[in-house]
């Protein structure tokens, strides 16, 4: 039993069995969860910058048949950001991690930029174990 997904099928929710669970690292609702939660960081954090676009994105592991019932789907990519730089970008795709756990949600990380390492050493919460 399936709850039904958006009508744009990019935002996929409860599933079970072998339905597709997550969406892919490069589907567009990821990479707008990706540059929204970079752009929801403190000013100062990744000092003022945002994601512009990400490129030569890839899959790095997916722990859908892992020990944890939480399927995650770790990926990388490189960054434009809005001062002309260019970052490597670290991000996990979660299921049942958004609002009251009916959706998935991602945690982005732009490596060098992690100044205070809120998520580890080198990203190391965005990146699989």
């Amino acid at each position: 039993m399936a709850a039904p997904a958006a009508a744009n099928d990019d935002r996929v929710y409860f599933s079970f069995g072998s339905d597709k669970r997550l969406p892919d690292c490069t589907a567009a609702s990821v990479q707008s969860a990706v540059a929204g939660t970079v752009a929801r960081a403190r000013k100062d954090y990744y000092g003022g910058r945002t994601i512009l676009s990400i490129d030569g994105i890839s899959e790095v592991n997916n722990s859908g048949n892992d020990v944890s019932p939480i399927e995650r789907r770790y990926c990388k990519g490189t960054a434009s950001l809005s001062d002309g730089t260019i970052q490597s970008v670290h991000y996990m795709v979660e299921e049942h991690a958004g609002f009251v756990g009916l959706s998935w949600n991602v945690e982005a990380c732009l490596a060098p930029l992690d100044k205070w390492r809120v998520y580890g050493d080198h990203c190391s919460t965005a990146r699989p174990h």
